[in-house]
């Protein structure tokens, strides 16, 4: 398997998943391996198989697209290319770019610049973890972020086509500064990638996890719906793990984000390690995490992700606009939210029966 590690940096969520069965339960096949930075696990059912070589060509797919830890992926070459005078040529042989550049400008319309991939460089300004936030002043911030922001002025791509025939990609940069990291949606588009694989392999009934990103279908190895757990947030250093939800999940996906383990303190407030790429500084609301549930990985990662940015008044009011105008995304959200010395939990009314709130 190549290697795949720090593919990402945000922070992993594990998420459980349980499978009751009985002595007379189809057989339950697992694959397990490491990518994108953390883990993976495929359970599914049936008669057809599919071998860790098959997932780890997908996994591969993926990498060398997107993983800007290596230096021959193509996102390495888009932000090493710095001239704004020409464009950036080559072929989207796995239709990985379209499809997530599309997906992440309608995202990012949608949440008024909350989810945007071109926050890369503020991200290395603060550190991981916020670890250079003692060092970091405004002035510093307000040079970055005049090229932060997923706008066809700063960067762009361009299909080329010749006769409705796709012939070549190109990516037009306006800023020869900026950068673009996909993290926040493509170890979603990874899972949704692995589901497609079994599926078109005859498995009706799966579970895809990879770093807390899950995408079900069918029914688990006791006739049931998948059962997902959902941490109970607690901060970095305590290691006994409690539940605070369990979802059940037929034929969708749901994907986890949160702010509550990394915290520093800033001119005395509290900050979380989610940046806002639309003022170039760590979130300070008080959000803890957010579970989305969608039709698939990559928009239930993504959503996610925005509402950690966006906060929990701004959060809510996106998932419900999105839940009355993107009906085809079958979004349902559960915010955690710190309220004094415990939580404040809301879940989205379509979604109460399948969560299961726990003391």
């Amino acid at each position: 398997m190549a290697n795949r590690a720090n593919i990402y940096t945000a922070v992993t969520f594990v998420i459980a998943v349980f499978v009751y069965g009985c002595s007379n339960s189809p057989e339950l096949l697992t694959i397990t391996g490491e990518a994108q930075g953390t883990t993976y696990t495929i359970k599914y059912t049936g008669d057809k198989v599919v071998d860790e070589q098959m997932v780890d060509s997908v996994l591969e797919s993926m990498d060398i697209e997107m993983n800007s830890w290596r230096t021959d992926s193509r996102i390495t070459e888009i932000n090493e290319f710095k001239r704004t005078d020409t464009v950036f040529t080559f072929y989207d042989s796995s239709k990985i770019w379209s499809v997530l550049w599309d997906l992440t400008w309608e995202i990012n319309q949608d949440s008024y610049g909350a989810f945007d991939p071109t926050v890369m460089p503020l991200v290395e300004l603060w550190g991981f973890g916020l670890k250079n936030a003692s060092s970091v002043d405004s002035a510093q911030v307000d040079s970055i972020i005049q090229f932060i922001g997923f706008r066809t002025d700063l960067i762009d791509l361009d299909e080329v086509e010749s006769d409705t025939a796709y012939v070549e990609s190109h990516i037009i940069k306006g800023d020869a500064r900026s950068r673009i990291d996909f993290n926040a949606i493509a170890q979603g588009y990874t899972v949704d990638m692995i589901h497609d694989l079994l599926a078109e392999n005859g498995i009706e009934n799966s579970m895809v996890e990879l770093g807390g990103e899950v995408r079900c279908q069918g029914i688990n190895a006791s006739g049931e719906s998948w059962k997902i757990a959902v941490d109970k947030p607690k901060p970095s250093g305590h290691t006994d793990r409690e539940f605070q939800a369990i979802i059940s999940v037929d034929d969708a996906s749901v994907c986890t984000s949160g702010n509550y383990r990394k915290f520093v303190e800033i001119d005395g407030v509290k900050r979380s390690h989610s940046i806002d790429p639309r003022t170039g500084y760590p979130v300070d609301h008080s959000l803890l995490s957010v579970t989305i549930k969608a039709s698939n990985a990559a928009i239930a990662d993504a959503y996610a992700t925005a509402c950690m940015v966006l906060g929990p008044e701004e959060g809510r009011f996106f998932i419900e606009e999105r839940i009355e105008n993107s009906p085809q995304y079958g979004i349902e959200a559960l915010f955690i939210e710190a309220e004094g010395d415990g939580y404040d939990v809301w879940v989205t009314p379509g979604w109460e029966r399948e969560v299961k709130l726990l003391d």
